[in-house]
């Protein structure tokens, strides 16, 4: 009875010293966890073939006279992106549109396209909008990437654009000025502002969760000059996936108007590729624009969410 009661013991002493054991490794795989540094950059691999969408909402209200107008305008693009070379220093991208959406409403008019499926009963302006944007489809540009995000450089676009100009020849006055909109939206400077916004937002140094690291983006745009600092914070990494969350101030000075505003908004990027997987962001901006000697009080929110695999 004496040997059966030591055995039982031993085995409770046993049993406690693996539970400490166990514990105490736990701890330990939580700490590393929590304090564990992760380098992000844009790393994705060469030859590798990925989907991009796009999909962003913007509304303007405008205040003119007492009486609000609201416009406003939905674009989805999906592409595909692929890596043709990579070096320590830049890695070319070129992406070809494989989906398009665009479609612009107010109290005054409603525009739409949209590459997958025909308008029902399409207006004179849907026919327009459809002789232009369905040139985009299939045709590829390139993106140069710096390691940290940044764009070096977009071409290819301008062929893209000039097939557009081109489609909607002698369609009258208000569709060159449209056109001419279009133009500075797709042109080489328009896209590599565009994907400046989604990438260019890597750490220099490697980071722990926890961390904030700030990010600056300048982007002139004909007479425009648009800004925005970022404060990036590192809230949390599980299986290769690291969950970033960011603020930022905007700037925007139109030369007839002046704007500011907030961004906020998070994103969930593959630490191994540095792709952002999701990403959902928000743009208020508050100010005014002369138009013809008359200030217009200005909102306009800007809703982006991106998707990549």
């Amino acid at each position: 009875m004496k040997k059966e009661y030591k055995s039982l013991v031993a085995m409770i002493a046993n049993a406690k010293r693996k539970g400490l054991v166990c514990a105490s490794l736990c701890l330990m795989s939580c700490f590393f966890t929590v304090s564990a540094q992760v380098k992000l950059s844009f790393n994705p691999e060469k030859g590798a073939k990925y989907e991009y969408r796009m999909e962003t909402v913007q509304t303007i209200k405008q205040n003119v006279m007492g009486q609000e107008i609201l416009m406003e305008t939905e674009m989805n693009g999906t592409y595909l992106m692929e890596i043709k070379e990579k070096t320590p220093q830049e890695i070319h991208a070129v992406l070809t549109y494989q989906e398009f959406r665009f479609v612009v409403s107010s109290m005054m008019m409603k525009i739409r396209y949209d590459s997958k499926k025909p308008i029902e009963n399409p207006s004179d302006m849907d026919k327009m909008f459809e002789k232009m944007f369905s040139t985009l489809i299939g045709k590829p540009f390139t993106v140069v990437f710096a390691p940290n995000g940044s764009v070096k450089s977009v071409t290819g676009m301008e062929e893209i654009i000039e097939n557009m100009l081109k489609a909607t020849s002698g369609d009258g006055q208000v569709v060159a000025i449209m056109g001419s909109q279009m133009t500075q939206l797709f042109n080489d400077e328009g896209m590599k502002n565009m994907f400046e916004q989604s990438f260019n937002f890597y750490p220099d140094n490697a980071v722990k969760v926890g961390d904030s690291w700030d990010t600056e983006i300048t982007m002139p745009m004909g007479d425009m000059k648009f800004g925005i600092k970022t404060k990036n914070t590192l809230k949390k990494v599980s299986t290769n996936m690291a969950t970033i969350e960011v603020a930022g101030d905007i700037n925007m000075d139109m030369g007839e108007g002046k704007f500011t505003g907030t961004q906020t908004g998070t994103m969930i990027v593959d630490t191994t590729t540095g792709l952002p997987v999701t990403s959902d962001v928000s743009l208020n901006m508050q100010g005014f624009f002369n138009a013809q000697g008359m200030e217009m009080q200005m909102e306009i929110i800007t809703k982006t969410k991106t998707t990549t695999k």
